[in-house]
Order: structure tokens, then C-alpha cells, then sequence
């Protein structure tokens, strides 16, 4: 990563002189996704504010000034639904950015793919509220002998009950089977973005294929077994195939913007292919600390601490990939300078700002911070304590929500290219949420952390996680600390949302000069005779 930033590269060109994207007509099925996205944000918002009700919680016990909220809302509720909420929003950005794409890497519409498109997302609303409702139910005990069906399965990340869990998986194979339908017309051409589309096809059926693993545990299966397939979903599935995914659709993205070659794309791909699945694979043996040796420690003839010490290792590997490409993004920004002839880059300015934090916040978040609690003498001690979601918010949300934010604004973008956006409310909401999410973890949570494993350290985890230690009026304090971060980062989800929504309403786009609005007409006709 040193050697890269290290390396200065000379901008050439020829790049187009204008968006290869203006003039060509998004699709019925492309069309339809817009609701999609609309549902990311609307998610996004409800899981904001279950996690400011769990903080809450954190200093007013189950109260909410003075508000008796736990009769409806208890703690185990709001701090389930956070977290699946979290995994609802950002796989929907993620799957719903593969629809967009699919037709646009083809170049063709098959029958009936706005009709399965629309399908999916009936499936998708049907699954998150039913599996929401499900959780409070059986939260509340209300389900009886059910509960692991329909209600929570008490499963950080897999909540969701099992019929839940087992509908979401069919939702994953239809939108496989869409995916492939899109995908099928490219495969008839042997060209050279072949391998690209191979990669694209192989990372899509990673899917829904790695998220079955959740289903390899029943209800009374041994917490051993349960919790060595869980991390197959969490690290996986997640920092895993849906990293290839991302990887593959960015690439796409970029070579079809003609600012990557598509060799050297494939070449990027296969690079981050290797490290993600290697990163991704050993590494998830460093979730094993606590669910024992199972046979990929006798596998690998190594003793349990070799194994999750080697899996911590390569774990850290899995932040390179997205780092360098963000570094790349940096780059491609850079062609929207007056003297390079490609100015329209800017237009896409700000999803290209979403990229570059998400490579920021890989490298602290995922990297820095996730490396800190991995090694085996680490998770002896910190293991469950607040450095665990200082991770897991700078890496969950960092990377993979604003991954899912990135993508939701590309796709966005391109839906309507030329057509400028009012980018105040952007930049706005852009440096509010990241200083939001800063502000935090350095004011609140990493503080906490840290008491906590010296505490841990000196005295044991009991103590760590005692009444008498975290009700202390220092870590009262800290907790306090989070309010000025929880509103920054709430205020920018909010301004993002309005401007989301005014990209369907209009208000979110700037209003063009006579002169501009001819010189885009007359690109849109020379687009069009050119496509």
C-alpha cells in the first residue's frame, strides 16, 4: 500500500470526452430498482435510531427520559433489530446494484425482468418486516415452542427466525436466476471482458450459496457447532463473496465509465479475488477462540492458538484490496481537473468521495482497529467488551454501509447522467456522517474499550463487564460522550435521505443554465447517434 501511494502516476489519456453513460436509456428492470434503493435509505433511518435507543439504554437503563420505552421496546429488541437492519440495508444496496448492472454489462433487457425484479422486492419487504415482527414476538415470548422458526434465534447477525432465514435464501436464488437471465446474452460474444464476466457470474453465485451455511445449525444443535457456521455467514459471506462482488461490480462500473482498461481491471480483480478469499477463509479461524478446535485446526496440524494467531494474520490481509482501489478511485477523481479533457468526472464526484472513505475507514476500521482485538492474547481479554463494536461500527458500517451508499449513488447517478445535482446538501451530509461516526468511537466508545480491557487485564472480564465498573460516573461520562457523534452522523443520514428523495421528486437537481441545458442536449444527440 506504501509503494502505491508512493508511485505517481501520470494521468494520459485519451479518455471520452464526454459520460459514455449519456444517451443510453436505463431499462424497465433498471427502472425498477429505484425502489430499492429508496428502501436502503428508509432502513438505514429506522437502524439509526434503534441504535440511538440502545446507547440510551446504556446510561437510562430500559428508560427514555423518564418514558417507561421498554414496556414496547426493550433492550434485546432494539439492539436485534439494529444489527439486522444493518445487514438488510447494505445487502439490499449490494443485490440491488447487481440488478442495475446486469443489463448494462449484457446490453440486453430478457423478458420479464422488470416482472422478476418487482417479485424480488415484494419477497424482500415480506422477509424484513415479517422477520422484524418475528423478533419482537418471540423476544417477548409470545411464540411459545416457535420461537427458533419465526421469532429470534438469539443469533448475533442471524436473528432472523428460520422460515425467515430459509425465505431469504429462496429471495437470494431468485435474485441469482435474474442475475443470470441478465448476465446469459454477454457469455454468446468471446470477448475480452470474458474473464471479467466469469469472475461476475462465479462471485454471484457465492452468494446465495455461503449464505446457506447459516442453515447448517438447528435449534438445539451444540453452541460449538452453531457458532462455527454463524461465522461462516459473518465472515464469509460478508467479508468475503460480497467483497468479490463489490470488487467485480466496481470494475465494471469503471470500465464502462472507460477510465479502466479492461485488462487491467480483470488483472485488479483476480489480485483481490486472491487476497479477499484468502484473507476471508483463514482468516475466519480467528472467530474460533471460544467454540473450540473443529477439524480445520487438525487440518492444518497446528495447534488452536497457531490457527486463530494465523487467521488473525490473514485476516488483516483482507483490508489491502479495498485500499488500493480506493487509492485508485482517488486517482480517477483526479481526471475531472480542467486539463485533462473529462471534466463529466465530476459528475460522479461524490459517490467517488463514498469510495475513498470506505477505502479510509477499511484500513482503520477493518484493519487497524480489527487487528487489535484478533490475536488470540487479545481476544482473551477483549473478547465481548467495547473495543469488539468500536470494529464493528467502523468496519460494518465504515466499509461495507458506505460501500452500499457508493453504490446506491452511482447507480443513481447514471440513471440520469449530465443532469447536475445540488451537491451542498451532499458534501454536507458526506463530512457529517463521517465525522459523526469519528466523534463516536474517539469520544465514546474507544475510550470505554480501552478502560474496559485494562480493567479486563488487571482484574478479569467479570469485572470488565460488572455493574460496579461500568456504572462508574467516568464511564457514565463516556457513554454521554456518544451524543454529540450519534447526532452528526444522524443529521447526515438525514440530509442523504432528502437528497435521495429529491432525486425522484427533482428538487435534488440543479436547475441549468440556458447555455448549459443546449450544450447537454446537443451531447445526449451525438451520444445516441453514437450508441
Amino acid at each position: 500500500m506504501w509503494y502505491t501511494s508512493q508511485e505517481k502516476i501520470a494521468i494520459t489519456g485519451p479518455y471520452p470526452e464526454r459520460d459514455p453513460f449519456l444517451g443510453v436509456q436505463p431499462t424497465p428492470s433498471q427502472r425498477a430498482t429505484i425502489k430499492y434503493f429508496l428502501v436502503v435509505v428508509a432502513l438505514w433511518g429506522v437502524q439509526i435510531l434503534m441504535g440511538a435507543l440502545t446507547a440510551h439504554y446504556g446510561v437510562e437503563g430500559q428508560g427514555f427520559y423518564g418514558f417507561p420505552l421498554d414496556k414496547f421496546l426493550p433492550y434485546a429488541i432494539t439492539r436485534t433489530w439494529h444489527l439486522q437492519l444493518a445487514i438488510f440495508w447494505i445487502a439490499t444496496s449490494w443485490l440491488a446494484t447487481g440488478l442495475y448492472v446486469g443489463p448494462a454489462v449484457s446490453g440486453r433487457e430478457p423478458k420479464f425482468q422488470r416482472l422478476g425484479v418487482n417479485v424480488l422486492f415484494v419477497a424482500l419487504v415480506f422477509v424484513v418486516g415479517g422477520s422484524l415482527a418475528g423478533e419482537w414476538l418471540g423476544i417477548e415470548q409470545k411464540l411459545g415452542n416457535l420461537w427458533f422458526w419465526f421469532g429470534s434465534q438469539g443469533f448475533e447477525y442471524v436473528d432472523l427466525g428460520r422460515f425467515w432465514q430459509i425465505l431469504l435464501f429462496v429471495g437470494l436464488v431468485l435474485w441469482l436466476v435474474l442475475m443470470v437471465r441478465a448476465l446469459k446474452p454477454a457469455f454468446r460474444h468471446n470477448s475480452e471482458d470474458r474473464p471479467l464476466l466469469t469472475l461476475f457470474l462465479i462471485s454471484s453465485v457465492a452468494i446465495p450459496l455461503f449464505y446457506a451455511a447459516g442453515l447448517m445449525y438447528g435449534q438445539r444443535s451444540n453452541l460449538v457447532t452453531a457458532e462455527y457456521w454463524r461465522w461462516w455467514v459473518v465472515h464469509l459471506w460478508v467479508e468475503g463473496f460480497f467483497e468479490v462482488f463489490a470488487t467485480v461490480v466496481i470494475a465494471f462500473l469503471f470500465t464502462r465509465l472507460k477510465l479502466l482498461e479492461i485488462r487491467s481491471a480483470t488483472r485488479a480483480v483476480l489480485f483481490s479475488t486472491i487476497i479477499f478469499l484468502s484473507g476471508g477463509i483463514i482468516g475466519t479461524f480467528h472467530h474460533l477462540y471460544f467454540a473450540g478446535s473443529g477439524p480445520a485446526v487438525i487440518a492444518l496440524g497446528a495447534s488452536g492458538p497457531a490457527v486463530i494467531a494465523l487467521g488473525a494474520v490473514f485476516s488483516a490481509l483482507e483490508v489491502v484490496p479495498l485500499t488500493l482501489i480506493g487509492y485508485e478511485a482517488w486517482e480517477n477523481l483526479r481526471l475531472s481537473h480542467p486539463t485533462v479533457k473529462a471534466p463529466w468526472i465530476a459528475d460522479y464526484k461524490w459517490p467517488i468521495y463514498f469510495f475513498v472513505a470506505v477505502a479510509f475507514w477499511n484500513l482503520v476500521g477493518a484493519g487497524i482497529f480489527g487487528f487489535l482485538i484478533n490475536p488470540p492474547i487479545a481476544l482473551y481479554y477483549m473478547q465481548g467488551l467495547n473495543l469488539t463494536p468500536v470494529h464493528g461500527h467502523t468496519a460494518l458500517f465504515g466499509v461495507y454501509g458506505m460501500l452500499g451508499l457508493k453504490l446506491t449513488l452511482f447507480c443513481l447517478r447514471v440513471l440520469r447522467p449530465g443532469r447536475p445535482w445540488k451537491e451542498g446538501i451532499l458534501k454536507t451530509s458526506f463530512w457529517l456522517i463521517n465525522a459523526g461516526l469519528v466523534f463516536m468511537v474517539v469520544l465514546s466508545m474507544f475510550p470505554i474499550g480501552i478502560m474496559q480491557a485494562w480493567a479486563s487485564i488487571e482484574r478479569g472480564t467479570w469485572y470488565a463487564r460488572s455493574a460496579g465498573f461500568l456504572q462508574t460516573g467516568t464511564m457514565q461520562t463516556l457513554r454521554w460522550m456518544r451524543v454529540p457523534g450519534d447526532v452528526l452522523f444522524a443529521l447526515g443520514a438525514a440530509l442523504l435521505g432528502w437528497f435521495v428523495l429529491g432525486l425522484l421528486t427533482g428538487h435534488s437537481y440543479a436547475k441549468p443554465t440556458a447555455q448549459t441545458f443546449a450544450k447537454l442536449q446537443e451531447e445526449e444527440r451525438e451520444a445516441v447517434l453514437t450508441h
